[in-house]
């Protein structure tokens, strides 16, 4: 049979599964599409890139730190709570509260503002920040009792039957502990599903070390740059159980489990510049540049097989290792903003980044066993599946500060977030050459819609002393698949491809369907599961302290 690719993932909001690494996976590990910084910032929306003089537009608009004129110290904590499920709801995704509504320690930097006296360089300044892009924190359930006869197992054959039955993925497990069986014309799965449960814990964040050196011109050109250094920290544990129509009992027929964990370094520059166009203005607007982060990345997942059946479980392991390399696209900022006296300020910005051209790559290990740092063997396979799946992503910022008295601060700000998945994405991808294959460990994968997330703030001044709050509400929703159902299509070296029906068995077998009947159902139908929705809303609250001096 041909080869093809289905093993695929994607995070809950800035998610992932266990399994290998894949377009999905590397997606959401790597996306910045949240609002996270100082309280000042959140409040705003972050449309912060053009008005500056804020800790966190170090990462956003490194010229937004050639505003301030004085030094600043400050520190942000908070917590994020996920929306709660409680129990199993039916076709119903949603993310839970299990001690996954934690304290966090979101930011805390530092700027030094020197003053030139100059006529043209007015101040150089120098500044740091550590902030967290992304909190992997969440915990989610979904079942879907429709799965009219088809099995995750159906998956795994198919895998198995294009020769990815390694020790170190599912296929290899399957086989090995007898959970598919053979006959002459290759390997075929004995299970018809009517139901599954799926749950995963996970824990973790997305953190950037950035270190900025901005300049002020004349007061009406400012710029500056940003190196960044991002850390990603991810464990989670998954668990996916398959009832039979064939068996009946209160654990299921089997369950999959998956426990992972993914360090990695990833490294980016970005360059600012804002400008006052009109001397007698205060308008100000801003463009900045990030270039892609190359992330070396580290992997490791044990996993096992349970029959519930036979009351076995299968050896767990072996613990799989994989090196990998992400490189992210480009992204390209634009703002505006001004202030009305010291009572309002407002700021807009638009942010575009080609998702679809995140590349996936492998160390290069020469015969020495040494290798650089992001020197890496792409993979081609890999990197034309983002593009068949993911799409451009468009995001526009929003917010406005009002201070009704000089020491305080009222603030509003909202966030569009286009989706970054094509509408109809193509999850089959037989054919696909690729060295992930030899890892995957599960079948699920999600498909992410648009987010909007509307922030309000208050801030407190008092001589050299403030505190600023902020409240984010991000609403999202997704869909989730056990697994995908493309094995239910047999595609033709001319391009076509035949739908297998409910009594119609594969030409290939001569009209025999034994080990095959699992893609056949009652009505003469096409084969497919019913996704689960998946509520992806989330609450968070922050809190800034810091010194002006």
């Amino acid at each position: 049979m041909t080869k093809r690719y289905f093993l695929m993932v994607a995070l809950l909001a800035a998610t992932s599964i266990a399994k290998a690494q894949d377009t999905y996976l590397n997606d959401r590990l790597t996306a910045t599409d949240d609002v996270n910084g100082s309280a000042r910032y959140v409040g705003m929306g972050g449309a912060m890139g053009a008005l500056g003089a804020d800790l966190s537009v170090i990462s956003s608009n490194p010229a937004g730190m050639a505003l301030y004129r004085k030094n600043d110290i400050g520190l942000t904590f908070g917590g994020v709570i996920p929306n709660k499920a409680n129990g199993w709801n039916r076709n119903d995704g949603r993310t839970y509260d299990d001690k996954l509504s934690k304290a966090s320690f979101d930011q805390i930097g530092i700027v030094w503002s020197l003053n030139t006296g100059g006529q043209k360089l007015k101040y150089a300044n120098f500044g740091f920040n550590y902030q967290k892009k992304a909190n992997y924190n969440m915990g989610f359930y979904a079942d879907n009792a429709n799965l009219n006869g088809l099995s995750q197992m159906d998956l795994v054959s198919e895998l198995a039957q294009s020769g990815y039955d390694t020790n170190y993925n599912l296929a290899g497990k399957a086989i090995d502990n007898e959970y598919l069986s053979q006959d002459d014309i290759g390997y075929y799965n004995p299970y018809r599903g009517e139901y599954s449960f799926y749950t995963r814990h996970q824990w973790g964040s997305l953190q950037a070390f950035d270190l900025n050196f901005s300049f002020n011109i004349k007061d009406r050109f400012y710029t500056g740059m940003t190196l960044g250094i991002d850390n990603v920290d991810y464990k989670s544990w998954s668990g996916y159980e398959e009832c039979n129509v064939d068996y009946d009992n209160n654990y299921g027929d089997y369950t999959l489990y998956n426990d992972r964990v993914i360090d990695g370094v990833g490294v980016n520059v970005k360059f600012g510049f804002i400008v006052r166009p009109i001397d007698e203005s205060p308008l100000r607007l801003g463009l900045a540049v990030e270039t892609p982060t190359w992330y070396r990345m580290k992997s490791s997942t044990l996993f096992d097989l349970t029959d519930h059946i036979n009351g076995t479980r299968t050896p767990t392991g072996p613990d799989t290792y994989l090196e990998y390399s992400v490189r992210t696209p480009w992204r390209v900022r634009l703002s505006a903003g001004s202030t009305v006296d010291k009572y309002l300020a407002w700021g807009v910005e638009y942010e575009f980044a080609n998702t679809a051209k995140t590349s996936m790559g492998y160390p290069d290990y020469p015969d020495d066993g040494y290798h650089s740092t992001f020197a890496s063997t792409r993979d081609k396979a890999m990197n034309q599946l983002t593009e068949d799946v993911l799409r451009a992503q468009h995001t526009i910022k929003a917010g406005i500060e009002v201070k009704p008295i000089d020491a305080l601060a009222l603030r509003v700000g909202y966030n569009f977030v286009s989706s970054r998945y094509k509408d109809n994405p193509t999850f089959d991808q037989f054919s696909l050459d690729s060295k992930a294959m030899d890892y995957s460990t599960s079948t699920d994968y999600m498909t992410l819609g648009a987010a909007n997330i509307v922030t309000f703030g208050v801030g407190y001044q008092y001589k050299k002393f403030y505190a600023n709050m902020a409240y984010k509400y991000r609403v999202q929703n997704a869909k989730f698949y056990a697994f995908d159902t493309n094995f239910t299509e047999k595609y033709n070296s001319d391009g076509s491809y035949t739908q297998f029906f409910v009594d119609h068995a594969p030409e290939e077998l001569g009209g025999n369907a034994t080990g095959y009947d699992v893609l056949y159902g009652p009505n003469d139908e096409f084969l497919t599961i019913t996704p689960t929705k998946v509520d992806l809303n989330r609450h968070q609250l922050m809190f800034s302290v810091g010194l002006k001096f």
